[in-house]
């Protein structure tokens, strides 16, 4: 058994895997949850562990204090007296932990010199009965951390509170010119831009964003006058890298900021690209792309119209500035987002010219646009498998580090069933956007399918905890603790909320969610023939049937008359670039380790005629599910499609 155990919250798995490297390079060993063996019993497997090792240490933050398992597992340690806590942010431990000794590791980035690790090793040394070992010698060369850059919202010194968007935006297009020259690791606005005022503390802001290094500043302008001030720290130490001060007209703004830029690159250690060429933009019109990407960036790119909002101010930009590169993409991606979301105000070919005409002038003007790419992506239809892929994988080599083209990436292998891969890029876009409910949703989401379902359940509890008004979270989180049988969390989930305090669409979908349930949890066949009923009438007035209501019929038992379903459905929208999604909010649902569908060879069929078999064959890239089909998929997806010319 290991000398230490570390129990932590979801959450805070890279500090985690931190803190297990460095008691590892300090000689001892150490157990992490992801050492869980596939055959073994999850919950058996953590308490043999943490009952057996020398040292626990425990690792507080928010999201750990309203953890169900990390106060548990410290209570215990406390119990056998080997208990050390660490605290990864500003939270309190809970009582009675918060009257002992807990170091603050709050901006520690790995420096295994650093005074309050050195407490930390010696406290662990004590409990597993051995010399502290000595401190690393700074003349052995390390591996430095790959740096990982948040670029704070500046502060608006203007004396207007209209012009916060005008220090928002200085902010931000120092963080994209930073981001489109060079390969940087940079933390999304829509999480670097929520510390603002006195929650700018450098060591609250490195906790919360795992960033080794900070940008912060702030805008004073004044009539045609503007001055910009910006600082770079090093997280670790506080150390202040980089500082200086810039004075200009409006007009001089786009040098100004690429100067910041230049130095912030120069103080990393990497080169900038030089940035294609365009006219400078009048200072009015550039206040237009600032607002127009201000609204977008304070939105959702789903759940509301922040997209098609900022479309007017975007095609105001691109009349006076035509040669504006990013101004194009920008209304690429808001003519696309705006066209899939069903929200749109023209007829669909003509949104499908606007979307195309923004996105090949992007490239055309500057052809590292990785988002022009994403945008024409969301074009095809969402059986055109390989079309997609091709666009966005020249996305993602274009934008590496852009957490939605991530995003998109994943929710694509996810819909092609290679759920590990979606989850690595699932996890690269939440290392990114660390506090977006949505990317760490789709953690969650994908650890359920690469067949983790303690750690995914106990990651949906924790995000719901720290986002309890988000409904996406809500019915994922719901819906997967019933269909994998973690009921005491469905139970207790349920009995927090109050349906009818939902809105409309919402409380309609809870409320048949709690139905589906009912009918999962009861022996009574009534109310599965009910739902039977009520899917057929479905498809006998729509002509078809979403594939995540077929998986939930598998899940009652009815998987045969489920497959029957399917087969008097027609899918011809999922080739139809203006088709419904065929699967709502989860789109490999019918591909997932637990779905009954998957298991019969009668699945081929369905696979088929969704155009995943001609995919998966013509591209050789499989499914995860072939792992666990108890039949040759391969050689049965072979044979479907034998003969088939590809498209």
């Amino acid at each position: 058994m290991a000398d230490v155990f570390i129990s932590y919250a979801r959450s805070t798995s890279e500090p985690a895997k931190l803190i297990a490297a460095a008691l590892r390079s300090d000689g001892y060993s150490v157990w992490i949850d992801d050492d869980l063996p596939a055959h073994r019993d999850y919950s058996s497997v953590i308490e043999e562990h943490l009952r057996s090792a020398k040292a626990v240490v425990v690792l507080w933050s928010s999201d750990a204090v309203k953890s169900r398992w990390v106060p548990a597992e410290a209570d215990i340690a406390h119990e056998a007296g080997t208990l050390v806590q660490l605290s990864l942010d500003d939270a309190a431990p809970p009582l009675p932990f918060n009257r002992m000794q807990c170091s603050a590791m709050q901006g520690w980035t790995g420096d295994l010199n650093a005074p309050v690790w050195r407490k930390v090793v010696a406290g662990v040394a004590e409990l597993v009965g051995r010399p502290s070992p000595p401190e690393k010698d700074d003349a052995l060369p390390t591996k430095p951390a790959e740096p990982l850059l948040a670029v704070l919202a500046f502060d608006n010194l203007s004396g207007d509170p209209e012009l916060a968007y005008f220090s928002d935006g200085v902010s931000e297009e120092i963080q994209q010119t930073v981001a489109q020259g060079s390969h940087l690791k940079i933390v999304a606005r829509s999480s670097s831009f929520q510390f603002r005022g006195a929650d700018k503390a450098v060591g609250k802001v490195a906790a919360e964003l795992k960033v080794t290094h900070l940008l912060d500043g702030s805008v004073r302008r004044s009539g045609g006058r503007v001055r910009i001030s910006a600082q770079l720290v090093r997280c670790a130490g506080q150390v202040t890298l980089w500082a200086n001060r810039f004075d200009g007209d409006l007009s001089d703004v786009f040098a100004l900021q690429e100067q910041i830029a230049e130095a912030v690159a120069q103080a990393l250690k990497v080169t900038l690209a030089a940035p294609a060429q365009a006219q400078p933009l009048d200072p009015a019109i550039y206040e237009l792309f600032l607002k127009a990407r201000g609204i977008i960036g304070e939105g959702g790119r789903v759940f509301d119209d922040t997209a098609a909002v900022a479309l007017p101010l975007l095609e105001q930009v691109v009349a006076a500035a035509p040669d504006q590169a990013a101004a194009w993409e920008l209304l690429a991606k808001s003519r696309a987002l705006t066209l899939r979301s069903g929200r749109r105000k023209t007829p669909y070919e003509e949104g499908r010219a606007g979307v195309v005409e923004a996105g090949e002038t992007a490239l055309r003007l500057d052809p590292k646009r990785g988002g022009a790419y994403e945008a024409l992506a969301l074009l095809e239809p969402w059986g055109a498998y390989g079309a997609r892929e091709r666009l966005l994988r020249r996305a993602l080599s274009e934008s590496p580090n852009e957490p939605d083209v991530l995003t998109e990436m994943s929710l694509f292998c996810w819909s092609v069933g290679r759920f590990r891969e979606a989850l690595r890029f699932a996890q690269q876009a939440c290392e990114l956007n660390p506090l977006m409910p949505a990317a760490r949703l789709q953690v969650a989401q994908m650890l359920t399918y690469v067949g983790d379902y303690e750690a995914s359940i106990r990651m949906h509890h924790e995000i719901y905890q720290r986002w309890p008004r988000n409904f996406a979270i809500l019915i994922s989180l719901l819906n997967f603790a019933a269909s994998l049988g973690y009921w005491d969390v469905y139970r207790q989930v349920l009995s927090e909320i109050e349906i009818e305090h939902f809105p409309g669409w919402q409380a309609t979908y809870l409320r048949e969610t709690v139905k589906y349930v009912d009918a999962l949890a009861s022996t009574d066949p009534a109310p599965r023939q009910e739902l039977l009923g009520r899917y057929g009438a479905l498809v006998a007035k729509s002509g078809t049937v979403p594939l995540n209501y077929l998986d939930g019929l598998s899940m009652l038992g009815l998987t045969e008359q489920a497959l029957d379903l399917a087969g008097r459905a027609s899918f011809a929208h999922v080739f139809d670039p203006d088709g419904p999604l065929p699967s709502g909010s989860f789109p490999g649902t019918i591909l997932g380790p637990w779905s009954a569908l998957n298991k019969t060879p009668r699945f081929i069929d369905l696979c088929d005629r969704l155009g995943l078999c001609a995919y998966w064959a013509q591209s050789e890239r499989w499914p995860d599910c072939i792992e666990w089909t108890p039949y040759d998929f391969k050689a049965l997806v072979r044979r479907r499609v034998a003969g088939v010319t590809p498209a």
